[in-house]
């Protein structure tokens, strides 16, 4: 048998994957990010977009695996994401044949673009630049913190100020302890309704909270940090961790209670946690250079990192959702002023369609 022949027989087969149970031994075996799990589309598919899970096979053998949603909607227009509201996900490779997958799986992406005519694709934490017909972009950057050293040598890299805010919460009698019931979610959910009507920014649905705590609580993938002050919540964080590293993924805040330093407190308190239980990084999640929230989460230390997102085009490049665009202003102060039971009605409709 010639080489041509050989190489032909034993092409990878890509399909659309419907085992959980697979799919999610193949990531976490390959330190995948939480948002790459099965579980995350569940809550993703509550919001009805169609899941479509591609495995390259070798054989009986899973090479590669590239998770994505399509996302439809009047406002937002048509798109093909991976993953929608994460951080990072889409290609997820083996040790073996990898860049075969990807090119395979790649070239599946895009053949399903054209068929569903979307505006665009967009692989988050991509790196794979441009090629395969895809346009490489760096829009927005974290900061990873290592904690293989253990908690008190990450603490060493906290800038001072901010361990004089740590302390200073600790010492205006606020409380952390760790949610572990779905009456915690739901208190969690109160608070995250006030907060996101405070950034102006449309809410996730309870549902959708609801089915990340069913399907990663258990397992450890999902952590609640709660800070309370005299028994009321004031701070929130949600961490997502599969393998080696942790995602910061939810973050609230009491403004009225902002000056206690409640979010300091939370923060370190979760890279304490992570750093005690043995992960090596913790990805303190998406943000804009030169934010405000850039700022606080720089003066935790860690590498500043872009984020390697990738972009096809079916029909000509068009122009990136951008949250912070001028025109959304008078639309995020009319939120603002809205009672917080419409935003919990209304909002959930609204984002949706917003992949970010």
């Amino acid at each position: 048998m010639n080489t041509r022949e050989t190489q032909e027989t034993t092409r990878l087969e890509i399909e659309r994957c419907d085992d959980a149970a697979e799919w999610d031994a193949f990531v976490e075996r390959n330190d995948g990010p939480p948002f790459a799990l099965w579980g995350w589309g569940d809550a993703v598919e509550s919001y009805g977009h169609d899941r479509w899970y591609f495995v390259a096979r070798d054989g009986g053998t899973i090479a590669g695996v590239l998770p994505l949603v399509h996302m439809e909607s009047r406002l937002f227009g048509s798109k093909l994401v991976s993953p929608p509201f994460g951080e990072r996900g889409s290609l997820v490779l083996g040790s073996s044949r990898s860049e075969e997958a990807a090119e395979l799986l790649l070239e599946r992406t895009r053949e399903l673009a054209d068929d569903l005519d979307v505006d665009f694709v967009s692989l988050r934490g991509a790196e794979i630049g441009d090629r395969h017909g895809f346009t490489g972009s760096s829009r927005f950057v974290t900061f990873r913190i290592p904690l293989s050293d253990g908690a008190e040598s990450t603490w060493e890299g906290v800038k001072e100020s901010r361990q004089r805010q740590v302390r200073q919460a600790e010492d205006a009698t606020l409380t952390y302890r760790v949610g572990e019931r779905l009456s915690d979610l739901k208190e969690y959910y109160r608070l995250y309704l006030k907060s996101m009507r405070g950034h102006g920014t449309p809410p996730h649905s309870f549902d959708f909270l609801r089915i990340l705590w069913d399907r990663f609580a258990d397992d450890g993938h999902l952590h609640l940090g709660m800070v309370e002050k005299d028994g009321a919540l004031i701070n929130g964080i949600i961490d997502l961790s599969l393998g080696s590293s942790v995602h910061q993924w939810g973050v609230i805040t009491d403004y009225e209670h902002r000056d206690l330093n409640g979010g300091s407190l939370a923060l370190w308190k979760s890279l304490e946690r992570a750093a005690e239980e043995g992960c090596e990084v913790y990805d303190m999640g998406r943000t804009r250079e030169g934010s405000g929230v850039y700022l606080f989460k720089k003066s935790f230390g860690g590498e500043k990192t872009w984020y390697d997102d990738s972009h096809y085009f079916p029909s000509g490049e068009t122009e990136l959702p951008h949250p912070e665009r001028e025109a959304y202003d008078p639309i995020k102060r009319a939120w603002k002023r809205l009672p917080i039971p419409l935003t919990r009605v209304v909002g959930p409709r609204i984002r949706k369609g917003i992949s970010l």
